[in-house]
Parts: structure tokens; C-alpha cells; sequence
């Protein structure tokens, strides 16, 4: 029988940022061999089984590849970077084609893509239960740092769990599956003592060391107090790095609310009310919604010089047809003034309806804090009235004046710095529409 060591030696007496029902599933197929063991009675002790989700899209692009590492497809000048599977250091295929994906190829995609002209926006496709500590906060550092660049948005399509979550969160925006799960902000570590097993089959092992410390936690005899003490306080320093990324990434959540989550995992609706997720949505239309912010070409005054001249090469490359009508003449600084003094009125409008909208929702009347939250992150109605209807309710007057105190001076992010006073983001507005929704002012 094929015994596994190497992935004993990842799986065993180590901290892992992964789902701890995963893990279950991963050790029910592996962990007998793991061991060197074919005993059923261990595998059932090692895990209880289980099975995750998988990620939906129907859309396909060009394959970016370069030797060495995985890639990206490239949609309509989205690049699709796809983070599936178990995720470790490093990438690594072993003999048996069981691919474990590496944080290292999954930083050098999305820089990549980061960095390639003919994309413009970057979408991560998370359906993984996490995995190893070891690269994950570094990838985690990474995906953040990569904020500004060009939109990067991160979508639970399937499960975004554990180290999973820990570098979908970086991202400009997270958004989850409606069947999708996001979460399971903790760490594992799982030890296996066979000490009795092996006595019952005559085998005793001795160790001959040097270091005190040489074999702590080695499964051939009962774990001490003062070892697992040791691994417990590992375990709980790298919870609270983790729980410190999460609110480094998503600092609208607070450091009691992330440990409040106890390493749950949130699906769909449940994980936006939870604040782990931003909205709900589907890979298929991240895609399209990226693809139609496609910057727009300038058409200078080369443009125009050129097109006064019949038959010659136009921008895209084919030739003007005589007769044919030229490009219409550039627009002068006022006029992109008054059209953008146009986009933010109407856009203050829509701004304006929504709020409304949310806040004279049914489900709000008793929901005040959450519907004012809605509001402030940007929920449409539809997704607002899910979220609502799944919250607990609460007195609407005590929710306006918490959001108005905890929501003080913070602007739009639609609204340009310095623009934001008096705004639809003013916290005195919303409460003011909140009034008018219920007739309570």
C-alpha cells in the first residue's frame, strides 16, 4: 500500500488555515495511508466526511500561460484567476494527480494580470476550503497591496473559507455566490496519538534525541499538558494575525465582530449581513459587470487630422472608404464639464431613490440599523429587502442615532474626497430619509 509522509508531515501537529470539515473529508479518503495504517476504526476516528460546493461560469476566454505556473483566462479584458482546491506554499502536482495549489502561482497570476495592457479589470474565483499557514498572510500582503492598480474583486463561487477568505478578503470588493460560502476566520491543528494502537500490536518505538523539545507531539505517545499548552498558544497567535488581516482588509468590521463569527462559515445573503461579503452575485455576471468598464479610447486630435484625409489608415487599423463619415469632431473641456456636472446629478438622484427605496422597504420598518447599513455599502433593493428579511428586528429610532454616531463624516465612496459634506452619505441625510420613508420626522 502507497503511503503519503510528506502530506502527513503538512496535515499533522501543524497549524492550517483550512475549513475543519474539509479537512474531515480530506483525511476520510487519505488518512489511513497518511499513517502507514489500513485499519478502518482510524479512519473513521480521523475525520467525519463531508463534501463542498463547486463554482459555476459558463464563460470562457483566452488562456494566459506562461511555463511554471497555472495561468489566468482573460474575458472581454476581465482576468479571470481561478483558486481552487486545497492552497498551499507552493504549487505542487504529486504522482497521483493531486494537485495542490500554491499561493506563489496565485500571486504570480494576479500580478500578472495586474500588469498585462489588455486587461483592465482582475476577477478571483475563489471555491477552496483554504489550506497551509505557511505563504498564506504573505499572499493575503500581496493581494493587498495590489489595491488601486485596476479594480480587483473577489467572488466566493462555491467557498472562499479559511486561508481561502484570507486573500479573497483583500480585494477591493467581495462577493458570494447566493448558494456560496465565505468565512471560517480560525486555525486548526489536528494530532493523532497511537501509542495504545501500536501496543496491541506488540510495537513500541523509542526515540533517541538530542534537545529536550526534539519530539514533542510525536504520535507514538500521549501528548503532554505542557506541549499542547505550547501548540494551543501557536494556534491562538496566528487566530489573532488572522483575525488583524481580515480587519486590515474589510475595516468596516470591527475586531469583535470578526472573533464574534467563532470560525463560522455564511452562505449567500447570511455572509453580506455578517459583513464578510459586500453583495451577492454570480461569476458569470462579475464578468460581464467588469467587462463593461472597459476604459474608453480617446480620440484626440491625431484622430482627427488623420480622418480629414481619404483612405488613410484609421485607428483601428483599416482603411477610410471615400465617402464614408468621419469621426464626429473631439468635445471641448466645457462640454465634459456639463456632462459631468449631468452624471452626478443623476447619479445623486439614483442615489437618492435607492435610499428611499430601502428604507421604505417592509422588511426596514424594524431593521433600522441594518437598512441603514444597506444604504451605506452600496445594496441594491433587491439584495437589501433578502438581507432584511433574514435579520432579527430592532427598535428603528435607537438604529438611526447609532448610525448616525457611528457613521460620522464618512463619505460615499462614489464621491470624490472633499465632496462628500451634505452628500447622500451624510449620515444626517440618510437619517433624514429614513424620517421621511416612515413619516417620523
Amino acid at each position: 500500500m502507497k503511503t503519503y509522509p510528506h502530506l502527513a508531515g503538512r496535515l499533522f501537529n501543524t497549524p492550517l488555515l483550512v475549513h475543519a470539515p474539509a479537512l474531515d473529508a480530506l483525511l476520510a479518503g487519505i488518512g489511513p495511508r497518511l499513517l502507514g495504517l489500513s485499519d478502518d476504526a482510524l479512519a473513521q476516528a480521523l475525520s467525519l466526511g463531508g463534501s463542498e460546493p463547486g463554482m459555476y461560469s459558463t464563460r470562457r476566454g483566452e488562456r494566459v500561460k506562461e511555463a511554471g505556473w497555472p495561468g489566468y483566462s482573460v474575458v472581454d479584458g476581465v482576468a479571470v484567476v481561478s483558486a481552487s482546491g486545497a492552497l498551499v506554499h507552493r504549487t505542487k502536482l504529486d504522482a497521483d494527480c493531486t494537485l495542490l495549489l500554491g499561493y506563489n502561482d496565485l500571486s504570480m497570476a494576479t500580478e500578472h494580470a495586474m500588469q498585462n495592457p489588455d486587461v483592465h479589470a482582475v476577477l478571483q474565483v475563489y471555491d477552496s476550503p483554504g489550506g497551509e499557514v505557511q505563504g498564506a498572510f504573505e499572499y493575503g500582503q500581496r493581494m493587498f497591496d495590489l489595491r488601486g492598480k485596476k479594480p480587483l474583486i473577489s467572488i466566493a463561487d462555491g467557498m472562499a473559507a479559511s486561508a481561502a477568505y484570507l486573500g479573497a478578503s483583500a480585494a477591493d470588493e467581495v462577493v458570494v455566490s447566493r448558494t456560496g460560502y465565505a468565512g471560517s476566520i480560525g486555525v486548526v491543528m489536528r494530532h493523532v496519538e497511537m501509542s495504545r494502537l501500536l501496543a496491541n500490536e506488540g510495537i513500541k518505538v523509542t526515540h533517541i534525541f538530542a534537545g529536550a523539545h526534539k519530539v514533542d507531539g510525536n504520535q507514538f505517545e500521549v501528548l503532554s499538558a505542557a506541549v499542547q499548552a505550547e501548540l494551543q498558544a501557536e494556534v491562538d497567535d496566528l487566530y489573532s494575525q488572522f483575525v488583524g488581516a481580515v480587519l486590515q482588509h474589510r475595516p468596516r468590521m470591527t475586531d469583535e465582530g470578526i472573533r464574534k463569527t467563532e470560525a463560522r462559515v455564511y452562505r449567500g445573503v447570511a455572509a453580506v449581513a455578517a459583513g464578510l461579503a459586500d453583495r451577492v452575485s454570480t461569476t458569470d455576471q462579475l464578468i460581464s459587470e467588469l467587462a463593461a468598464r472597459r476604459p474608453t479610447r480617446s480620440y484626440g486630435q491625431p484622430a482627427r487630422a488623420t480622418a480629414e484625409q481619404k483612405g488613410d489608415t484609421t485607428m483601428s487599423g483599416t482603411q477610410a472608404q471615400a465617402g464614408s463619415q468621419a469621426p464626429a469632431a473631439a468635445f471641448t473641456q466645457a462640454d465634459l464639464d456639463a456632462a459631468h456636472a449631468r452624471g452626478r446629478e443623476e447619479g445623486a438622484k439614483a442615489e437618492r431613490e435607492r435610499a428611499s427605496a430601502i428604507l421604505a422597504h417592509d422588511e426596514a420598518k424594524d431593521r433600522g440599523a441594518l437598512a441603514l447599513q444597506c444604504v451605506s455599502t452600496g445594496l441594491t433593493v433587491d439584495q437589501s429587502a433578502a438581507i432584511l428579511a433574514a435579520a432579527p428586528k430592532a427598535a428603528p429610532a435607537a438604529a438611526v442615532r447609532g448610525f448616525e454616531a457611528a457613521m460620522a463624516g464618512v463619505q460615499n465612496p462614489d464621491v470624490k474626497a472633499g465632496e462628500g459634506k451634505g452628500g447622500e452619505s451624510d449620515p444626517k441625510v440618510v437619517a433624514a430619509l429614513w424620517d421621511q420613508a416612515h413619516g417620523t420626522a
